[in-house]
């Protein structure tokens, strides 16, 4: 039987300044800037967003200047699960927890939140990226939930963080492991 990540075409796409690398499914591209708008009309957008909109599926990231060691993931989630049950209540559908991807360590949670036409989840990840906090959102319709949690844990683990060391005088970019002379 195959898998979600072998039944769908990917692509790799190297997003937040560089800092990592991400794998989403081929048909996932970033949204205009009239959809932007519509879907986040507030002043503080998310620095990175990808959507599939004939399945009404988007996957945000941001990288903040916020310090966040991997030690620090699980009360840093917890905390914003704190905040989001004080502006939805009892609206949370996983409670907080930490598990480990290829990359490290994320933090999780997931919420309900009401629609139009149906209700949505939200899947908010979080990691340690330069001990600064990246924070994602994977927001798809209830229905879809599902299949969609199964794209999120292989985007989750697709994601390879660029990590700079300094060998004999000469600076390599890591992703992961796969390294290169510059």
């Amino acid at each position: 039987m195959q898998t979600i990540m072998e039944k769908l075409e990917w692509q790799k796409i190297n997003c937040l300044q560089d800092k990592i690398r991400i794998m989403l499914p081929k048909e996932w591209e970033r949204p205009s800037s009239e959809i932007l708008e519509k879907k986040f009309p507030y002043r503080t957008k998310p620095q990175e967003v990808f959507a599939d909109l004939q399945e009404n599926r988007i996957i945000t990231c941001s990288l903040l200047d916020k310090p966040l060691q991997e030690s620090q993931i699980y009360p840093a989630i917890t905390e914003i699960q704190r905040v989001i049950v004080h502006i939805y209540p009892e609206s949370i559908k996983e409670q907080a927890k930490i598990f480990t991807i290829t990359s490290g360590k994320a933090g999780f949670f997931s919420f309900i939140t009401g629609g139009i036409t149906e209700d949505y989840c939200n899947n908010i990840f979080i990691l340690s990226i330069d001990e600064k906090m990246m924070i994602g959102n994977y927001c798809l319709p209830i229905g879809q939930l599902q299949e969609g949690r199964k794209i999120l844990m292989d985007i989750l683990n697709s994601i390879e963080i660029k990590r700079e060391s300094k060998e004999n005088g000469i600076f390599r970019h890591n992703y992961n492991g796969a390294s290169k002379k510059i």
